[in-house]
């Protein structure tokens, strides 16, 4: 099996066990490393859930909060759920209305019931069924942000420590202000290097190279990590990384989401807040915002 090949979860016909066709899935994932650690626990948590509100459905009203001694019952009828009853006409389409609050006793999240719909349409493709029509979650757009907004939010960010501590603080208004004149990508903005910027009176001046000129030569990034960390390896299973180390696209994003989190919190309710905790809203909002320099 290659990898671009999905793991064949078996039994796959319509009478065959959910449980055993979800188990043999995530199984086929985990033996082949198809797809990444994290997305593995993403579908495993999904799909366990869909056995459970199957097993739900097949009781009484989904639509229903659970009651505190009724999960425990669940989990052991989950083994009477059939793999057919999982691509339903209106299973998907309950699953994605019904399932955080009954489930959880939250309200819905756009990402989290498009995790859902994903997971399940993996497992289709894994036993052969065709995923029935649905209605796919839409993301929560968030109201842009203006230039005066911008403005407000990095004032506010250079006069009142956000909670994490000053490097935090700098450096997450230093991306906020490197986003307001330079709306790109992580990964583009985890390229930048010390030699596109300049100190001029007045400011600093950013000089925006091409993609092609970033790559090779000595490491001069301008985002670095601001504490210890560890990586795989040593004597005990990880080895130490110290303070400054580069930060990749995804690790700038991380430490983006930490410190927009603690900031948000302390400026909540001024213009600017709450800044996005993703990168690439922020830079979807600003970009349609802010003119292009």
């Amino acid at each position: 099996m290659t990898p671009s090949t999905p793991p064949a979860a078996s039994p796959s016909g319509s009478a065959g066990s959910a449980a055993g066709a979800v188990a043999a899935y995530l199984r086929g994932l985990e033996q082949t490393g198809t797809v990444s650690r994290a997305v593995r626990r993403q579908r495993g948590w999904a799909l366990r859930e869909a056995l459970l509100f199957a097993a739900l459905r097949a009781r009484r009203d989904p639509a229903l909060p659970l009651a505190p001694d009724e999960r425990a019952v669940l989990d052991q009828h989950t083994g009477g759920v059939r793999l057919a009853d999982l691509f339903t006409d209106d299973f998907a389409e309950q699953w994605l209305t019904h399932a955080d609050a009954t489930l959880r006793g939250a309200t819905p999240v756009p990402a989290t019931q498009r995790a859902r719909i994903t997971s399940l349409r993996a497992l289709a493709a894994a036993t052969g069924h065709d995923l029935p029509a649905h209605r796919e979650p839409k993301p929560l757009l968030r109201g842009l942000l203006t230039e005066p907004q911008i403005t407000t939010a990095l004032r506010a960010l250079t006069q009142r420590l956000p909670g994490r501590g000053p490097d935090d603080h700098v450096r997450l208004a230093a991306i906020l202000s490197v986003m307001a004149a330079w709306p790109v990508r992580s990964a583009a903005l985890a390229d930048l290097r010390l030699t596109q910027l300049h100190d001029r009176p007045g400011g600093i001046t950013l000089d925006v190279a091409a993609e092609g000129e970033l790559l090779g030569g000595p490491v001069r990034t301008v985002w670095v990590s601001i504490r210890s960390n560890s990586r795989p390896g040593g004597p005990r299973g990880s080895a130490p990384l110290p303070p400054g180390m580069p930060l990749r696209p995804r690790g700038l994003q991380r430490a983006y989401a930490r410190s927009v989190e603690a900031a948000n919190a302390v400026h909540h309710g001024l213009p600017g807040f709450p800044l996005p905790r993703s990168l690439d809203l922020l830079r979807r909002s600003v970009e349609q915002s802010v003119p292009r320099r």
